[in-house]
């Protein structure tokens, strides 16, 4: 009998006492497909590419990879395209991205610039999309985008898009500009 009445106290006891659990707490996803990526990169690099084009490598601070979802989060990140004789074509930097890795689509904030070598002009905005297929950039119509060419001639508006293949720009509405002809 002494058992079972310890047993009963030790069980009221339990009954009284706060309860607790080992399961982690839900965290927000912030907007990410699932609670933990598949893979967490840090200072690492991200190689983009697509068949017929060059790579664009990033170096970044954080990498995020979600399998599934067929997503990449990229922080705090640097790019840089070369062609075949290794000579760079575009570089430029962004704070965070997110890349659809089956359409090599990146969505680029938090401050991005685009630099083409080739034909000395930078494009600067606080958020872009990179539609890597169709070497292509857009801008949402109330973002502001800045082209700067041979570092004088200044292109400053939104509504950007712009066709890297032929070197196409347009603005919905022109802000600013001052082109210099020779």
């Amino acid at each position: 009998m002494k058992g079972i009445g310890l047993t009963i106290g030790i069980l009221t006891l339990l009954f009284f006492l706060p309860s607790c659990s080992f399961a982690p707490e839900q965290v927000p996803f912030d907007g990410k497909p699932a609670e933990f990526p598949d893979m967490r990169l840090v200072k690492t690099q991200y190689l983009l590419g697509v068949t017929g084009a060059q790579p664009i490598t990033i170096q970044a601070e954080v990498i995020e990879v979600y399998k599934k979802a067929n997503l990449v989060y990229i922080n705090e990140a640097n790019f840089v395209q070369l062609n075949e004789d290794d000579e760079v074509l575009f570089s430029g930097s962004f704070g965070t991205a997110q890349v659809d890795t089956d359409t090599n689509i990146i969505k680029m904030d938090n401050g991005v610039t685009i630099q083409n070598h080739t034909d000395n002009f930078a494009i600067e905005a606080d958020s872009l999309t990179w539609d890597h297929p169709n070497r292509e950039a857009a801008g949402e119509d109330d973002i502001q985008v800045t082209i700067t060419l041979k570092e004088h001639d200044i292109l400053r508006g939104t509504g950007f898009r712009g066709d890297f293949k032929t070197a196409t720009f347009e603005f919905s509405h022109i802000e600013e500009g001052q082109l210099h002809y020779e």
